[in-house]
C-alpha cells in the first residue's frame, strides 16, 4: 500500500512540473510576440536620461525599443495625437536634451 501511494505522489508531482514548464514555456512564447519588429516597446532601459537628443542618440534608442520611427517633440510645437504603435516619442526641452520617453 505504501509504495502505491508514492508512486502516485511521484505521478502528481512530475504531472504538476510538466504543467509548470509547459505554462513557463507559453509565457516566454507570448513575450517573444510581443516584441514584434518595428512596434516600441520600452523594456530597454536608459541609463542616462538627460542626454543630448543627437542623431546617433536617437538611432541608438529607436533600434534598442524596436521602433520602426522616432518622432522628436520639442516644447511649444504642436503634433498630432494619434497613436502608432511603431513610433518612439523622444520628449525634449529647449536645449534638446531628453526628459522622457515614450510609445506612440
Amino acid at each position: 500500500m505504501q509504495g502505491s501511494y508514492t508512486m502516485t505522489l511521484i505521478k502528481l508531482k512530475t504531472t504538476a512540473l510538466v504543467g509548470l514548464v509547459a505554462l513557463g514555456l507559453g509565457a516566454l512564447e507570448a513575450s517573444a510576440a510581443e516584441t514584434v519588429a518595428g512596434k516600441c516597446h520600452l523594456e530597454f532601459a536608459l541609463t542616462k536620461m538627460m542626454h543630448p537628443a543627437t542623431p546617433e542618440f536617437l538611432e541608438d534608442i529607436r533600434n534598442r525599443s524596436g521602433s520602426a520611427t522616432v518622432r522628436v517633440e520639442k516644447p511649444g510645437e504642436n503634433y498630432t495625437q494619434e497613436f502608432r504603435d511603431d513610433r518612439l516619442r523622444v520628449i525634449v526641452d529647449k536645449n534638446n536634451i531628453m526628459q522622457r520617453y515614450l510609445c506612440g
